[in-house]
This record gives structure tokens, sequence and C-alpha cells, in this order.
């Protein structure tokens, strides 16, 4: 059986046709943490501010290109050097940002 769609048809969270690499990383990095109950907003290119909720203290996450692994992609706290994990790799950023927000507590 063959299943046609169309452009219109299809639904799409991830990036739009040319958004920069690491926009891209940040970006499904937000849909998967919209996934999971969290609020994620983009305050920059490569940068999303996260909450857990309404009021509640949150954390940054940007994307950044790591010279020390060959310029890959990496997810850092905020817009730092302080690398989180390999931007490829955003199951694991979204356990060290859901870590981060219980640390963070709710009090603003």
């Amino acid at each position: 059986m063959t299943r046609e769609t169309t452009g219109d048809a299809q639904q799409n969270d991830g990036p739009e046709p040319g958004t920069s690499e690491g926009a891209a990383f940040v970006i499904t990095l937000a849909v998967m943490l919209r996934g999971r109950k969290l609020t994620s907003e983009r305050v920059g290119e490569r940068l999303v501010r996260v909450t857990a909720e309404a009021g509640s203290r949150g954390v940054e996450v940007g994307c950044r290109r790591r010279a020390s692994d060959g310029d890959r992609w990496w997810f850092t706290w905020g817009d730092s050097a302080v690398w989180l994990c390999e931007a490829d790799n955003p199951t694991e950023a979204v356990l060290h940002v859901k870590s981060a927000l219980r640390t963070v507590g709710t009090t603003p």
C-alpha cells in the first residue's frame, strides 16, 4: 500500500529550511523538551531558555562548535563554554536539563 502526502499536508515541528546547523540542534532540543511538558523559548538563534512551569526559575542551553572535538556541535549551559553534551544527542541534553531544573527550584 502506498501512502501519498503533499507538502501542505505534512506537519513539521523541526527546523525550517535555511536554518543554521546550530540553530537546528536548538530547535530540535526545544521540541523534545516541550514533549516532556517543559516550557522552552528561543532567546537567540542558538539559545533556548527552559522552565518547568510559569514563574519558575529556568536554565539556558546554547549550541556552539567545540574546537577540541573536531569542531563538532555541542550543547552548552547558556551562552558559555561550559559543555553539556554533543548536540547530536539531544536525549542526553534533555536528561541534564531536567536534572538542572530540579536543582534550581521554583522560587523566582
